[in-house]
């Protein structure tokens, strides 16, 4: 589905158009409870982390990501977190068995200090079991499965199993990350897969007493984050070159980024931002609502700390801003990254490169800028772009901007005869399309049922649009659609890892995630508005109004990625009161609306109203803390919007492409500070080459 542009309301004579879990039932061990006595001089005890990751099972069909997802998550607990590698214990595939599992949380247990703090993070299948113990209303127990997992009397690990290792934990504060689900949905998918094996019917193997056995009281220390919530999927795909649970990777990227006083609803939030950027990317509707289950009073607080308990490491100084990758140069003008692929390098993402010991990583001040030219294993090789000085041994690099998105969709044929697949093949333009094997990742799948071939989200499990293949229109139709997305990658690909502002956006009167008892449940649907017809009055759902809040003092830009694959700037307009947020300027903190309201005479001057074609519109808001670079921005869009001729879809396509890649370079180079003097006439000449810039998305879907 693609939706429709807002228009512009301008006064009279002026009309003028624009495209705009797995529920875990850890509750037990999260009721609300009396804080504890606040201390004075906390201790600086022990980070402790057990990481389980499976890729490969014994009887069960196996997954991808599920290793990168704990190897990821270690480099950023060791360089960004202060974790000491010693600290960090990881069991991957056949280190994973149940036996293996259950001993390594025996030895967290045995260990772990009243002052210390436990990170548990389990990658991998779940599933579910009758209830024999007792202690649940529906009779049904979630369970993570063991790598042995399905194998003659190796049950799975059941919740009530869990929640007394986390019980019997001495720890001060903890989290629990688990990227699995029991839903039991099946995909059509190579390469997109779910973490969900179908229930265990063999109720005898829980018949034994560590499913019976007496939860201790209930403690507020710990935090639960589920991958999804009421029987959703839990996605398991490639990723900027690399396999990763989905949740993993959202949540890997928001805790990058988080300050040491980022609280933890806000890590769950940038998350949320995150698996946005990915929903777009994939072609989809919605994504699996991941959740947040912790006591209210937890949601303020810091991610490594407890209430009323500063966080000792954190108050030191002693946490990088950013995860890093260690710079090992090879010649003045190349280097390898050592474990960087963990950390999201893949061939085209440029690096900020600072000098040995660096913590602070402040953006426009690093020492060199330098792009990843190929991976092995996981490091990564760049060159150099532009820099002060050689590389110095012992330098620390830190991801700005991934690689920019592919000008051709990638699309896999699947079951079809060699005939059907001609006839399929014959009205897909392969300027726009690039059809790829069963071993390539693909954005959407393309099959046949009956007469009908339907275009299918990467996971074969929704069905995003249907043509009749031996209509006209079809060719043309499809086109655009996908036109459309590689649009809507590239713009998507304009991200900044290494930024200090934070940026929220969201459809106003929008919540991003619904409260049910003691969790947080994303809400992950895209916003879904209606054509506002002649005449008709207009409202919340034939009328956007978005909702932005910065950190800090910030120049917004909204861009728009329309149904139709026009790329328009919404926000500044030529249409806004000159005192409504002049230049687009927003102050720190500021709840923002635009516009004001949905009444004729608002302060903006505008309106954004939807109208035909209906589809999927999506926005991407920039905050940069200057004005030159916000202006590069618009003038790059502005380029981008006269290059938008349907007729010559192909150029295009190519010209949005190249263009969005250099403005990627651009931004790339100003975030870093190593950019070469400013061109005189250029976007902001004369200003800074130092900026610090963010972006947030919003996914708008439109019916008639």
């Amino acid at each position: 589905m693609a939706p429709r542009n807002p228009s512009y309301s301008s006064p009279p004579g002026r009309g003028h158009r624009r495209r705009l879990s797995c529920a875990w039932l850890l509750i037990l061990l999260l009721p609300l409870a009396t804080a504890p006595a606040v201390q004075a001089e906390p201790q600086a005890g022990v980070r402790r982390a057990l990481l389980i990751g499976i890729n490969h099972y014994l009887a069960v069909p196996s997954l991808q990501g599920s290793v990168n997802d704990v190897q990821t998550m270690r480099e950023i607990l060791v360089t960004r977190y202060g974790f000491e590698p010693g600290n960090v214990r990881v069991l991957t595939d056949e280190q994973a068995t149940r036996d293996a599992i259950m001993q390594a949380f025996e030895k967290l247990i045995r260990e772990t200090a009243p002052e210390d703090i436990v990170y548990i993070h389990f990658s991998g299948h779940g599933s579910q079991v009758e209830d024999v113990s007792g202690h649940k209303e529906d009779r049904t127990s979630e369970t993570i499965v063991p790598q042995d997992g399905r194998t003659a009397e190796v049950a799975d690990i059941v919740d009530l199993e869990l929640a007394v290792v986390l019980a019997r934990l001495r720890a001060r504060a903890g989290i629990v990350v688990l990227d699995s689900c029991h839903s039991g949905t099946a995909t059509r998918a190579i390469d997109i897969r779910v973490r969900s094996i179908p229930p265990d019917t063999r109720t005898e193997l829980y018949q034994r007493g560590s499913t019976r056995a007496v939860v201790p009281a209930p403690s507020s220390r710990f935090v639960v984050f589920d991958a999804t919530a009421a029987d959703e999927e839990a996605l398991d795909g490639p990723i900027d070159g690399q396999f990763h649970g989905f949740f993993s990777y959202a949540l890997a990227r928001s805790m990058s980024n988080a300050s040491a006083d980022t609280a933890l609803l806000q890590i769950f939030n940038g998350a949320l931002q995150e698996l946005n950027r990915l929903q777009v990317h994939f072609g989809r509707i919605s994504m699996p609502e991941p959740q947040l289950e912790a006591p209210p009073a937890l949601l303020a607080q810091p991610l490594f700390t407890s209430l009323g308990q500063a966080d000792p490491l954190a108050a030191a100084g002693r946490e990088p801003r950013l995860p890093w990758a260690a710079v090992l140069p090879i010649t003045p003008a190349e280097a390898k990254l050592v474990k960087a692929v963990l950390l999201g390098a893949s061939p085209g993402s440029r690096w900020a490169i600072y000098p040995p010991g660096e913590t602070e990583f402040a953006p426009g001040k690093a020492a060199a800028q330098a792009t990843v030219e190929r991976v092995e294993q996981a490091d990564a090789f760049v060159r150099v772009v532009d820099g002060v000085g050689p590389l110095q041994p012992g330098a620390r690099a830190v991801l700005l901007t991934p690689a920019p998105a592919a000008n051709r969709v990638p699309v896999r044929l699947v079951h079809m005869t060699p005939a059907e697949r001609a006839r399929v093949e014959s009205i897909l333009s392969r300027d726009i399309v690039k059809l790829v094997g069963p071993s390539e990742p693909a954005q959407y799948l393309i099959g046949l049922q009956g007469s009908s071939m339907q275009l299918m989200t990467a996971d074969g499990l929704k069905v995003v649009a249907e043509y009749a293949p031996d209509q006209p229109a079809a060719a043309d139709e499809l086109s655009r659609l996908l036109e459309r997305s590689a649009k809507a990658a590239a713009i998507l690909s304009l991200d900044n890892a290494a930024s200090l502002i934070k940026i929220s956006a969201r459809v106003a009167g929008r919540s991003s995630s619904i409260q049910r008892g003691i969790a947080l449940v994303a809400d992950t649907q895209a916003a879904a508005f209606r054509i506002r017809r002649s005449g008709e009055p207009r409202t919340a759902a034939n009328s956007l109004r978005l909702e932005v809040q910065v950190n800090s003092d910030a120049y917004l830009t909204i861009v728009d990625v329309d149904s139709a694959g026009g790329i328009n700037q919404l926000f500044p307009n030529s249409y806004q009161s000159k005192s409504f947020y002049p230049q687009g300027l927003v102050h720190a903190g500021e709840r923002v609306l635009l516009p004001d309201s949905l009444d004729s005479g608002n302060l903006a001057g505008f309106h954004w109203d939807y109208g035909p074609p209906h589809g999927t519109d999506t926005l991407r808001v920039f905050a940069t803390s200057d004005l030159a670079t916000a202006e590069l921005i618009r003038k790059r869009i502005s380029e981008l919007g006269r290059a938008s001729d349907p007729s010559q879809r192909t150029r295009s396509l190519d010209q949005a492409s190249a263009t969005i890649a250099d403005l990627g370079g651009e931004l790339a180079a100003r975030a870093a500070g190593t950019m070469a003097p400013q061109q005189p006439g250029a976007p902001g000449a004369g200003g800074s080459r130092r900026s610090d810039w963010a972006a947030a998305s919003v996914m708008i879907d439109v019916a008639d």
